[in-house]
C-alpha cells in the first residue's frame, strides 16, 4: 500500500510527460499553448472576424449604392426651353433624370421633345411613365394676354398634362402658378398676403392661375396625387437682378434665381406626409413684404436667403 503510495507520488514529483511518453516542463508546455495551439485559435477568429466585417462592408456598400439609385428621381418638365425652366436644367443636370418637352424647341437643344401640349397625344402622354415628379412651367406667360390667347396653352395644355400625371400614376405634380391670382390685393393696404386668402385675380392670365390650382386640388381629393401650387413671384430673365426691377410692388414679390431653385428643390424633396394638396407663396426674403412665407417654410424647409431691398453686393443670386 505504502509502495503504491510512492509511486503515485513519484509520478507526481517527476516533470510533466506527453501522450508519447516525452518529458517536459511546465513553462515549456505553457509556452506551446501560447505558440502554437492559441496562435492557431485565434488566427481562425480573427480570419472570421475579417470575413464577417469584409462581408458586412461589403452589404454596407451595396446598400448604399441601392439608396443611392433610388433617390435619382425622373423629374418632367413642361415649358423646358422657358427662364425658369433653363435655370433649373442648369442646377440640376447632375442631380435628377430630366425628361424635358416645349412647344418650340431650338435645333441647339437636342435634349427637349417638342410637343404641342393643348392637343392630345399618345406620343407624348407616354412620356409620363416612370416619371416620379412633373414640373409644369409651360404656357402663356404674358400677364397681358386675353383670355382667347390664354385658353390653349393656359388652360387646354394645363389640363392635359394634368391628366396625363394621373393616368401615368405620378406621385407629386408642381404646379407654377402666379402672383397674379392674388394680384388683386395690391390696393388693399396692410392686409398680410397669405396662401389662403380669398383669390383676388388681377387679370385673365391671373384667372387662369386660378383654374388650374382649383383643378389640382380636384385631382388630389380625386386620386391622392399631391399636388403643389407655387404663386411665383418675379423672376426676370438671366441674371434677374433686383436693380432692373420696374417698382417697388415687384420687389415685394422679387424670387432670385438662386432662392427659387431652392423652392423647387424644397418642392421636390419635401416629405408632406399626408397632406396632397398645398399651395405656397414663392418670394425671396423681401425687407417689409406682404407675402407670408410661412407655408413655404413649414411644408417645404424653404429658407430665402435674398433681398430685393438690400444692396447689390449683399445678394447672393449668381447664374
Amino acid at each position: 500500500m505504502n509502495m503504491e503510495n510512492d509511486d503515485i507520488k513519484d509520478l507526481q514529483e517527476e516533470p510533466g510527460a506527453n501522450s508519447e511518453g516525452l518529458s517536459e516542463s511546465p513553462d515549456q508546455a505553457k509556452a506551446w499553448e501560447i505558440d502554437e495551439e492559441w496562435r492557431g485559435a485565434a488566427d481562425s477568429a480573427l480570419k472570421i472576424l475579417l470575413d464577417d466585417d469584409d462581408e458586412e462592408e461589403f452589404d454596407d456598400l451595396e446598400e448604399l449604392e441601392e439608396g443611392q439609385t433610388a433617390t435619382i428621381r425622373t423629374i418632367l418638365i413642361t415649358g423646358a426651353c422657358g427662364n425658369i425652366a433653363r435655370k433649373l436644367r442648369d442646377a440640376w443636370e447632375d442631380i435628377y433624370d430630366l425628361v424635358l418637352i416645349d412647344a418650340v424647341v431650338d435645333d441647339n437643344d437636342p435634349d427637349v421633345i417638342q410637343a404641342d401640349l393643348s392637343v392630345w397625344d399618345q406620343n407624348w402622354v407616354d412620356l409620363f411613365a416612370d416619371v416620379d415628379t412633373v414640373i409644369h412651367l409651360a404656357g402663356n406667360r404674358d400677364e397681358f394676354s386675353a383670355w382667347h390667347e390664354l385658353a390653349a396653352p393656359n388652360i387646354d395644355a394645363f389640363a392635359n398634362v394634368l391628366n396625363a400625371a394621373i393616368l401615368n400614376e405620378v406621385e407629386r405634380f408642381i404646379y407654377a402658378s402666379s402672383n397674379h391670382v392674388m394680384g388683386g390685393y395690391r390696393d388693399i393696404e396692410e392686409i398680410p398676403i397669405t396662401s389662403d386668402l380669398p383669390p383676388k385675380p388681377d387679370s385673365p392670365y391671373g384667372g387662369t392661375k386660378l383654374m388650374g390650382e382649383r383643378l389640382g386640388k380636384a385631382s388630389a381629393d380625386a386620386f391622392g396625387m399631391t399636388f403643389l401650387a407655387i404663386r411665383i413671384g418675379w423672376i426676370q430673365d438671366g441674371i434677374n437682378d433686383p436693380e432692373t426691377l420696374p417698382d417697388e410692388w415687384a420687389r415685394m414679390m422679387w424670387l432670385s434665381n438662386d432662392d427659387m431653385i431652392q423652392l423647387f428643390e424644397c418642392a421636390v424633396e419635401a416629405d408632406l406626409g399626408d397632406r396632397e394638396f398645398l399651395i405656397v407663396n414663392g418670394m425671396s426674403n423681401n425687407s417689409g413684404m406682404r407675402w407670408d412665407l410661412g407655408p413655404a417654410n413649414e411644408w417645404l424647409g424653404f429658407q430665402p436667403e435674398d433681398d430685393a431691398f438690400a444692396s447689390l453686393d449683399d445678394t447672393t443670386d449668381v447664374v
